[in-house]
């Protein structure tokens, strides 16, 4: 998502809360469970941007990859405060016509914006400056 982070956020795993304060001060690690671990994350509580994130089969890193790392994709995210899904698709509409009375207005909002285009560089270079930063920063992490 190329969104601001100007949104307040929280992760739910199971029944436990865990807002920005709190997540701050976790690694994926603190989190994960023996097999499958199914994350909530609600983003923009007004727009309410609820994703599910089901990580399975931990395993141990590959020394000789960078990690986070790109694998895929489809779709890019939907535009910061576009009304959430109800909104995004009705300007999605509004977009797509060109007699109808907010597209000119859509037109504006979304500017190049391409919903059946993703563009994976920006993802790669974004992933690849974390990767470099852990390298960089000393381990953190509990031991194993």
């Amino acid at each position: 998502m190329d969104w601001e982070d100007a949104h307040l956020w929280e992760f739910t795993l199971g029944r436990e809360r865990i807002g920005s304060s709190r997540a701050a001060r976790l690694t994926l690690q603190d989190l994960l469970r023996p097999r499958t671990t199914r994350l909530d994350y609600t983003y923009d509580m007004g727009d309410c941007w609820e994703h599910q994130l089901t990580l399975t089969k931990p395993r141990p890193a590959d020394p000789a990859l960078a990690y986070p790392r790109y694998i895929a994709g489809e779709n890019p995210a939907p535009p910061e405060d576009c009304g959430g899904i109800p909104g995004f698709h009705a300007q999605l509409e509004a977009l797509a016509d060109p007699n109808h009375p907010d597209h000119d207005d859509a037109k504006d909002w979304f500017g190049d914006y391409d919903p059946n285009r993703l563009d994976e560089q920006p993802i790669k270079d974004r992933l690849a400056r974390i990767a470099n930063r852990r390298r960089t920063t000393p381990a953190t992490t509990k031991p194993r």
